[in-house]
C-alpha cells in the first residue's frame, strides 16, 4: 500500500471568486480524496495554507511515497495562487524534502503559469499562437505600451491576465474593439489583481476546444471538447452545463487536434496531466490559446468530462494520472491500483499516442 500525500487548496464554495476561483471547494476535494482511496492508497490530505504550514505537515506525517499536487500556491499568500508562481513553489518545496511530485516538474509549472513564457516556447517550436504583446507596468508607460499593441495588432483585441488559471481576470469586457475599453479592462484588472503583467492578443472570433492529456511517453490524448457556442468562456460559464461535442479518434478533426497536443506536451516537458485550451480564427486556423499543467479534477470538469467519453470511471481517471506519475518515478503501484487501471489501459488504447522530441524552430 502506497502513502499519498493529496495537496490542494480549498475554500468554501461561496469564496470561490477573485484570487480564489482556482481552488477547490470542500466537497471536490473530498472527491478527489476519496477517489485516491479507491485505488488502495494510504491518503494524507492537506490543504495547502502556507510554507511553514506544508512543512510542519511534512515533519509530522508517515514520509509519502508520492505528493498528489493540485495545490496551486498558498491560501494564506493569495498572489501564489495566480501570479504563476505558486504551483511551482510548492513543488521546489517537496523537492527539498525529496518527495516525488505528480504531474509536470516546476520549470513547467513555471513556463505554463506565464502565458507569455508559454507562447514563447511553443513559436519556438513552430506551433501556432495568437499574435500578441505584454503589457508589463515595471517597463513604464502602460499607454505607450498599450499604442504599440494596438499599432501592431490592431482591434479586436483580448485582454487577460499573464498569470492564472480557470478564467481568472476574463469576463465579456474582455474582448475590446476600441482603446478606450482597452485601457478600461487593463485597469479592471490591475485593480483585482495588482501590477501584474497583462497579455494583449488578437481576438479569435471562431470556435473553442479543449484537449487533455495523460501521460508522457507514451501519453493517452482523450477525445477532446469542441464548445458549439462561441462565446467567451468566463469562470460563470464554465461552472455551468455547456453544450459540446466530443472527438473521437476516428475524426479527421482528433488527428489535427492531437498531434497538436503532443507537440505542446513535449515542447513544455509536462507529463502525467495537461490540459491544452485552442481556439480557431475567421480562416479556420487554430491557435493554441493556454496550457494547463494542473487541470481540474473535478467531477464536472473539462477533463474528467474528455475521460468519462473516453469509458473511464471517475475512480479509475484520478488513480490513472496517480498511476502515470508513479511509473515516471520508477514506483511499483499497488496491487488494487493496478487492478483499478488495468481496463482504463485497455479503454484508452485507440487514443495512446508516442510522443517525439521537437527541434527548436529557427524561425
Amino acid at each position: 500500500m502506497l502513502r499519498i500525500l493529496f495537496l490542494f487548496n480549498a475554500v468554501p464554495a461561496r469564496e470561490r471568486r477573485g484570487p480564489y476561483s482556482d481552488c477547490f471547494s470542500w466537497e471536490i476535494a473530498r472527491q478527489v480524496y476519496r477517489a485516491l482511496l479507491e485505488g488502495g492508497n494510504e491518503v494524507y490530505p492537506v490543504n495547502v495554507r502556507s510554507r511553514h504550514q506544508l512543512e510542519k505537515s511534512l515533519s509530522r506525517l508517515p514520509a509519502p511515497n508520492m505528493a498528489f499536487v493540485l495545490a496551486e500556491g498558498f491560501l494564506d499568500d493569495p498572489p501564489t495562487l495566480y501570479d504563476g508562481s505558486g504551483a511551482a513553489a510548492v513543488r521546489l518545496l517537496l523537492q527539498k524534502y525529496g518527495i516525488p511530485a505528480s504531474h509536470s516538474p516546476a520549470v513547467t509549472m513555471e513556463l505554463c503559469r506565464h502565458k507569455n513564457l508559454t507562447y514563447q516556447v511553443l513559436q519556438q517550436h513552430g506551433l501556432p499562437v495568437p499574435p500578441h504583446r505584454l503589457l508589463e507596468p515595471a517597463r513604464g508607460s502602460l499607454r505607450q505600451q498599450m499604442d504599440l499593441a494596438v499599432a501592431e495588432l490592431g482591434f479586436p483585441l483580448f485582454v487577460k491576465p499573464n498569470g492564472g488559471g480557470n478564467s481568472i481576470g476574463i469576463s465579456e469586457a474582455s474582448v475590446v474593439f476600441d482603446f478606450a475599453h482597452l485601457e478600461c479592462q487593463v485597469k479592471t484588472l490591475r485593480d483585482t489583481l495588482g501590477e501584474l503583467p497583462v497579455l494583449v492578443e488578437k481576438y479569435l472570433p471562431g470556435q473553442e476546444f479543449t484537449v487533455g492529456l495523460i501521460g508522457r511517453s507514451p501519453c493517452y490524448v482523450l477525445p477532446p471538447i469542441a464548445f458549439l457556442s462561441r462565446g467567451i468562456r468566463t469562470f460563470s460559464v464554465k461552472s455551468k452545463p455547456d453544450t459540446i461535442e466530443h472527438i473521437f479518434s476516428g475524426d479527421r478533426r482528433y488527428h489535427i487536434l492531437s498531434e497538436l497536443a503532443v507537440k505542446v506536451l513535449a515542447a513544455t516537458g509536462a507529463r502525467d496531466a495537461l490540459r491544452i485550451d485552442l481556439r480557431s480564427d475567421n480562416q479556420g486556423g487554430v491557435y493554441i490559446i493556454d496550457v494547463n499543467g494542473t487541470p481540474s479534477l473535478s467531477p464536472t470538469a473539462s477533463l474528467t468530462a474528455m475521460a468519462t467519453a473516453a469509458g473511464l470511471r471517475y475512480g479509475q481517471f484520478v488513480n490513472f494520472i496517480l498511476y502515470q506519475s508513479l511509473l515516471e518515478y520508477g514506483l511499483i503501484p499497488g496491487g488494487k491500483l493496478q487492478e483499478l487501471v488495468a481496463p482504463a489501459l485497455g479503454l484508452l488504447q485507440p487514443y495512446c499516442r508516442e510522443t517525439q522530441p521537437l527541434l527548436v524552430s529557427s524561425a
